[in-house]
């Protein structure tokens, strides 16, 4: 068994291939000139990827086999007379309608941040922030109003990427169970199918509008939840409703309003060895490696102690990681991989111990996956 990476870039997707040692890796770019931000796989094997572009809009593209990619004809939409967060209009408008010709007040689909094969059905989380879902692998897609029209909408407020619904989480056990991460709403949970959401934020710090980055659990535990926060980085065992500090032996620095924690974006478990990995960062003003050395760290403990893993790492680095640009695969001895803001592609396969360049010169790194073939 080997690993396939898809890496999602401003300018299309790198296809990274390995051998069954993952030390060898070849590329293939597909989708030259979209934007690719997220990939899944469902469970009869097809592949998705979520494209965007400011003059097109978001798509999604299929392949059975990696080679060939086919687009679907549809793609999430918002219907006529959903209205848009203002601030959310402009914090966005440059990147999403350069020539300024749209509908201001138009609740839009700019971009799948992610997507996310469960139970049968195909999940996407958007921005402007919400949830839509596919029963027919894509061919349609449906607004799952019990997030997109939640009470709370009217607070929400943007990020500085706007409003992005970027993580989306699952109970294999339980179909009508499911978790959605929304910079900068903070985290939610359905007990009912999507018909109702609860906010799940209790234990986070307030202020930046419960900005939660990223979240990762087993599906096997799915209870037990760790989320990388814009304050910090915490756990949950009771499904979010609770969540606590595991913060020992990660960097801290203080960000813009004081507050001292562990900034960064990306978080990953590898399921087989419960180990995680986090990518700290310098404050969210300056959202670099500490002292340019770019190290990931790992905790075998569930959280309890984090120690920095970087032999192979690049010093004098001040490039980036973005919230889902990083992944673990699941073989044994685990591997873990994440993608830079400058195009870079690190791997390592003894989870984390050791690093390897396996891929350089890409354009900016949004979307890294691993998928175990």
């Amino acid at each position: 068994m080997s690993v396939v990476l898809i890496v999602g870039t401003a300018k299309g997707a790198a296809i990274l291939t390995s051998d069954k040692e993952r030390r060898n890796w070849k590329r293939r770019f597909d989708l030259k000139g979209w934007n690719v931000t997220a990939s899944a796989r469902d469970d009869e094997g097809r592949f998705y990827l979520g494209v965007a572009s400011p003059i097109f809009g978001p798509a999604l593209f299929v392949s059975d086999d990696l080679d060939k990619w086919t687009q679907l004809d549809a793609a999430p939409r918002y219907e006529a007379g959903d209205t848009a967060n203002a601030l959310h209009r402009r914090f966005t408008a440059m990147t999403v309608d350069p020539m300024g010709e749209g509908d201001d007040t138009a609740r839009r689909v700019e971009q799948i941040w992610t997507l996310h094969a469960a139970n049968g059905q195909l999940f996407a989380g958007v921005s402007e922030a919400g949830l839509f879902v596919s029963d027919d692998r894509g061919q349609s897609w449906q607004p799952v109003r019990g997030l997109n029209e939640h009470e709370s909408r009217k607070d929400w407020m943007p990020g500085a990427g706007g409003l992005c619904a970027h993580t989306v989480l699952s109970d294999p056990a339980n179909p009508d169970r499911m978790w959605v991460g929304i910079s900068a709403a903070g985290f939610f949970r359905s007990d009912d199918g999507g018909k109702t959401f609860a906010q799940k934020n209790d234990g986070i710090p307030g202020g930046v509008a419960q900005c939660v980055h990223c979240v990762t659990h087993d599906p096997a535990r799915p209870e037990v939840l760790y989320r990388q926060d814009h304050r910090g980085v915490y756990r949950s065992d009771d499904g979010g409703d609770n969540w606590r500090v595991i913060e020992q032996g990660l960097p801290v620095s203080e960000l813009s309003d004081g507050l001292r924690c562990s900034f960064g974006f990306p978080i990953a478990l590898h399921r087989a060895s419960g180990s995680l990995f986090v990518l700290p960062l310098e404050s969210d003003q300056y959202r670099t490696p500490p002292e340019g050395k770019l190290a990931l760290y790992t905790s075998r403990d569930s959280g309890g102690h984090w120690q920095a893993a970087a032999n192979g790492l690049p010093e004098g680095c001040y490039a980036g990681v973005l919230r889902g640009a990083m992944d673990s695969d699941q073989l044994d001895p685990g591997g873990v991989y994440f993608g830079t803001t400058s195009g870079a592609v690190y791997g390592s396969t003894d989870l984390g111990e050791s690093w390897a360049e396996i891929d350089t010169g890409l354009p900016r790194i949004g979307s890294v996956r691993a998928y175990d073939v």
